[in-house]
């Protein structure tokens, strides 16, 4: 559906979910891009859910955290996903980042971690 050298988005249709997985870090349009393009299709589809495979996931750059606050979380919390599932290791070094992240989305969204192997994190 979408694929970058920096991200893979999938329509899983039978799921009705968007799954973005990270390959490696980006920054600026070409981490923008994919959200960009994701909630198009969203849009489109009528998304419920949203999985983020963090596996090789990468923190931030500030200009992209402010960018995802402010302008696409407020998207995503008028649009039709209501569940958003991140996929990360349990050693993960974003796992902090990822549970406040967790706390902050559970106002808006059911919100699961899971590990790699699909069980909860």
């Amino acid at each position: 559906m979408y694929n970058t050298p920096y991200c893979q988005l999938q329509h899983l249709k039978a799921q009705n979910a968007i799954l973005c997985r990270w390959k490696q870090f980006c920054k600026g349009d070409d981490y923008r891009d994919p959200f960009r393009y994701a909630y198009k299709v969203i849009q489109k589809h009528h998304i419920s859910t949203w999985i983020t495979d963090t596996t090789n996931g990468f923190e931030n750059e500030a200009a992209d955290t402010q960018w995802l606050l402010e302008e696409f979380m407020p998207k995503m919390i008028e649009s039709s996903v209501k569940k958003i599932v991140f996929i990360i290791a349990d050693d993960s070094p974003l796992m902090d980042e990822i549970k406040g992240q967790e706390k902050a989305l559970s106002a808006f969204f059911e919100v699961v971690l899971t590990g790699e192997s699909g069980f909860p994190a």
